[in-house]
């Protein structure tokens, strides 16, 4: 057996810290990249519309939770369409909150987690129903509406985006206004971020793009929350 010396041992011992090191870099980079590339892929897809005349009797939705098959609503929810100026609040007492929650319940749900990427941190949880989707914050995730970028950037770029690309179509009549995006953010009296509803969704591309931009803005509301 080769005996190594002391000095061997610890010229090892150096190059394994580099190595660490170096791994240590190499993940802080595939992280920037990844951020990079979701926010490219986002702003491509802002340009692109998929009329709903295009799409199929039903919606596949594929995600890391698994797959499931869902039916397009036969009716719309009313609700208060959302402006990143406007502070919403809905009280989960009133009898508009307990008709809508009761509706949905009739509904089948899917949960989809939204975690952080560089440590799988569990963020949020998305309720996916055939007519709208949930994102739920997790219990010790503190998420204030007035933290950047979820006004600047979730609020006004995607899901204002999503919502003007609608008006569009309603307007030249490729799309019902029944079938407008719509969505309403709830928050306790602090600004805390308790629930964010979005209504007609419709097709699986939105549905995944909103997923991948909410785990990025939460992800960013965090680190700048300290």
């Amino acid at each position: 057996m080769t005996a190594y010396s002391d000095n061997d041992i610890r010229q090892a011992a150096e190059i394994r810290e580099w190595l660490v090191k170096q791994l240590a870099d190499k993940q802080e980079e595939i992280e920037r990249l990844r951020t990079t590339l979701l926010l490219i892929d986002t702003l491509l897809k802002q340009g692109s519309f998929k009329p709903a005349s295009n799409l199929d009797s039903s919606i596949t939705i594929s995600s890391s939770a698994g797959n499931v098959d869902l039916v397009p609503p036969k009716t719309t929810l009313p609700v208060k369409s959302g402006s990143a100026s406007d502070d919403i609040k809905i009280s989960s007492n009133s009898p508009e909150s307990r008709e809508q929650m009761n509706e949905q319940n009739t509904e089948s749900k899917m949960i989809k987690p939204l975690i952080r990427f560089k440590d799988s941190l569990l963020l949020a949880n998305a309720e996916i129903y055939p007519s709208s989707v949930e994102i739920v914050p997790t219990k010790g995730i503190i998420l204030n509406v007035n933290t950047p970028p979820f006004k600047s950037f979730f609020l006004n770029r995607i899901l204002e985006g999503m919502k003007m690309k609608d008006e569009e179509a309603v307007n030249q009549g490729r799309i019902k206004d029944s079938d407008l995006l719509h969505y309403q953010v709830e928050e306790d009296d602090d600004g805390l971020i308790k629930r964010i509803k979005i209504n007609n969704y419709r097709e699986k591309e939105r549905l995944n793009e909103i997923f991948n931009t909410s785990s990025w803005v939460f992800t960013r509301m965090i680190e700048k929350s300290g």
